[in-house]
């Protein structure tokens, strides 16, 4: 795995660069600014396949370089790990939003870098290899036409003002619930009936029609902070950090006009009808770094049970309610 680090501390590169060889990594370049990076980045002729950045660097800081990493079509999806002594929740959005995949703070544990890099190495590897298995069709020949595997797989929606990847999700609940979860939420949404009203379609139609309906998550989301990632099919969870107004009801009201109003199409001409349903929030305030995976996979449970119900139901009180009340 070739690996790029990025530190304006001279000591800390060669900390990094004594730990990754130990762990079998070693090809490893390091540069000590941004824009030395940038100019590895651009003149390799094979990609790096992962980045370590620092946060504070002098002129353009690791939360800007990790930015400028997104906007190269190589590196769109590439992991990118923030080692940074910087612990602060506003370091963590910042990162997280601007394309980071991981977050370790300094001092870091070398066992946790080890694990963090061969968790990375075994994606890649997984990646690659379902890659030559099934190589990409060209979008409009016969074999673009979507496969349960297609409809199952993970997007990634960076583009997407909130969106980021579903793993990335989970590290950031992980690394923020090191420092709090107050007031913080996670739910699902579901687009029903997905996989049956796209299983003649194309890739590109099926990628299409999930990124629309992420757009307009988006949309209905803002202005407030959030993040959300899709989750195959027309799976998505969302996590609000401040959802004291937050009503699933009047939100999928709004998102459901939305939808109506972006008048959705095939590229037959064929109207896309589905509405998307909002599930339960779920409060993360008393939720364990350990059960976050559980918490999110608990609120597209949540989506896609009221999803197969044919009549409205009401809503029960949240979790957090429940609690307020004493009746959970």
């Amino acid at each position: 795995m070739k690996i790029l680090a990025v530190d304006d501390d001279p000591i800390i590169l060669e900390l990094l660069t004594e730990v990754l060889r130990a762990a079998g990594f070693g090809n490893l370049t390091v540069c000590n600014s941004a824009a030395e990076a940038l100019a590895e980045i651009d003149r390799v002729n094979v990609p790096f396949d992962c980045f370590l950045l620092d946060i504070q660097m002098p002129e353009v800081d690791g939360i800007e370089l990790t930015t400028q990493i997104r906007r190269i079509d190589e590196y769109r999806n590439s992991p990118i790990l923030m080692i940074t002594a910087m612990s602060d929740r506003t370091y963590i959005d910042r990162a997280f939003n601007a394309g980071a995949s991981d977050y370790i703070t300094k001092p870091f544990d070398v066992l946790e870098i080890h694990s963090r890099l061969r968790l990375i190495q075994s994606l890649l590897s997984e990646y690659r290899s379902l890659e030559e298995r099934n190589p990409t069709p060209q979008l409009n020949s016969p074999a673009s036409t979507v496969t349960a595997a297609d409809l199952e797989k993970r997007l990634s929606l960076r583009g997407i003002d909130g969106f980021i990847d579903f793993l990335a999700l989970e590290n950031y609940l992980l690394q923020i619930s090191r420092v709090s979860l107050y007031d913080m939420i996670a739910f699902g949404i579901v687009v029903p009936d997905m996989a049956r009203a796209f299983r003649a379609s194309s890739v590109f139609e099926f990628e299409a029609a999930v990124s629309d309906f992420a757009e307009a998550i988006s949309e209905c989301l803002k202005p407030d902070l959030f993040f959300a990632s899709h989750a195959g099919e027309g799976r998505f969870v969302c996590v609000l950090t401040n959802a004291s107004n937050f009503a699933p009801d009047a939100f999928e009201t709004r998102l459901s006009r939305t939808v109506r109003e972006m008048d959705l199409h095939f590229c037959d001409g064929r109207a896309i009808s589905q509405t998307p349903v909002v599930g339960e929030s779920i409060s993360l305030e008393l939720t364990a770094s350990r059960d976050i995976s559980d918490a999110l996979f608990q609120a597209l449970r949540s989506a896609e049970a009221r999803a197969l119900c044919p009549v409205p139901q009401e809503r029960a009180p949240s979790s957090k309610l429940k609690r307020l009340l004493g009746i959970g």
